[in-house]
């Protein structure tokens, strides 16, 4: 304490039937202990939950024996009438055990009756007191935090919806296209963020009656760092529509910009793309590569499950240098094949012994559902990848889309 500051004041309440014990309690808290203790008495319990229901206290000094409740009884009915009083048990000898049993029930402290009051009665009421605010401090910081927790899980849940929203659920669909028997696409898609937010998205881009642009990416990371990168990537993506008919222009535009926003923003961060345009006209794929996972192409008609490859030089993930360009490479594309795009998550999803379910084991589940639609394969991928990992979550979030290529005339939802 500081020289000329007042001493705190300490309002104690003493419930207690002995006189000769009232006056050891008095004459422990008279004079100077770094506080000044105010102190009223009751003999009776009821009386001492009446008194401090009319002159507020900041202490209860409490026996455990009085005229109308004896023992725990005592701590129980003060506790439950005073619950944001601290209580400090007076215990005899005999009591002990009693008022150790108190303390666990929620007393501050109890103290044996005594000479040894004089030395210890004051500091076991300002340390009660102390402790009493700190937890009294903890619960309401405790209380904020899960309002604040509360709030933010409504603003992720809110987020997650907007997330969700923005991805395709109704692809791109043109309901007449001349000829009959034209080669036409179809489309899937299964999302599984590990986290609220998930920094993985996909597009289907319709470019025109016989061209459909498809782009996955993944960003850095998972949950809100992830998502708003991916938010930002999508944006950008708009801006490099123009380029959408070349794979390696569009990346290389779509490099460009994320990365002179990043390096703007100072944010280090960096998201793979995959991007590839089908073109059923004329029967080919052209395809670029910023450092994803490569997609599965499925050749139903030879059987052949194989990769849609790139040169390494050519797969580093957008947004880690502005200068970055990237090649389109191509690949023939004919009626009954599909393309499988997936982000990581997928295939890196350990077991209990810390396996990963690994690319061949990805690649060998579509191999064994050749014959089925991407649709009803995606959702094999994924129950198959839960199976091996013996857990519904996904530890990193998981995009999967894929595209069948059908033969028949345009009639619904699901075709371009």
């Amino acid at each position: 304490m500081m020289p000329g500051e007042k001493m705190p004041r300490i309002r104690v309440l003493l419930v207690e039937d002995s006189p000769t014990d009232v006056l050891l309690a008095r004459a422990a808290l008279r004079g100077g202990h770094g506080a000044e203790f105010e102190v009223s008495a009751a003999d009776h319990l009821q009386a001492a939950i009446e008194s401090a229901k009319a002159s507020p206290v900041d202490v209860i000094l409490l026996d455990l024996g009085l005229p109308d409740a004896q023992g725990m009884e005592t701590f129980v009915r003060a506790h439950a009438a005073m619950p944001d009083i601290p209580i400090v048990v007076l215990s005899g000898l005999g009591d002990e055990e009693v008022a150790l049993q108190a303390v666990h029930e929620g007393a501050q402290d109890y103290l044996l009756k005594g000479s040894t009051m004089r030395d210890l009665l004051p500091r076991a009421i300002r340390y009660a007191v102390e402790r009493h605010h700190t937890r009294q401090k903890l619960e309401q910081y405790a209380r904020e935090l899960h309002e604040k927790n509360s709030s933010l899980e409504q603003e992720l849940s809110l987020a997650r919806e907007v997330q969700q929203a923005l991805l395709p659920h109704h692809y791109p669909c043109f309901k007449s296209v001349p000829g009959e028997g034209r080669c036409v696409l179809e489309f899937a898609h299964r999302y599984c963020p590990a986290t609220s937010l998930s920094g993985d998205f996909f597009d289907i881009l319709p470019l025109s009656l016989h061209q459909a642009g498809v782009l996955i990416c993944d960003v850095m990371g998972h949950g809100v760092r992830a998502a708003f990168i991916g938010a930002l990537t999508r944006g950008l993506v708009q801006q490099s529509v123009a380029l959408a008919l070349d794979p390696g222009a569009f990346l290389t535009s779509l490099n460009h910009d994320l990365a002179e926003t990043l390096k703007h923003s100072e944010i280090e961060a960096f998201v793979t793309a995959f991007y590839f345009v089908a073109d059923v006209a004329e029967r080919r794929v052209r395809y670029a590569n910023a450092g994803h996972p490569s997609p599965m192409i499925l050749r139903r008609g030879t059987g052949s499950v194989d990769w849609l490859r790139v040169d390494r030089p050519y797969r580093q993930p957008l947004g880690l240098l502005s200068s970055t360009a990237y090649r389109t490479y191509e690949a023939p594309l004919v009626e009954h094949d599909s393309i499988v795009l997936f982000t990581d998550g997928i295939y890196e999803q350990e077991n209990a012994a810390g396996e990963q379910f690994g690319q061949q084991r990805l690649i060998d589940a579509v191999s064994r559902r050749l014959g089925e639609p991407c649709g009803t394969i995606l959702d094999g991928l994924v129950r198959e990848t839960r199976q091996f990992s013996g857990h519904n979550e996904f530890t990193d979030d998981v995009c999967l889309v894929g595209m069948d290529v059908v033969t028949g005339q345009l009639s619904g939802a699901g075709a371009v």
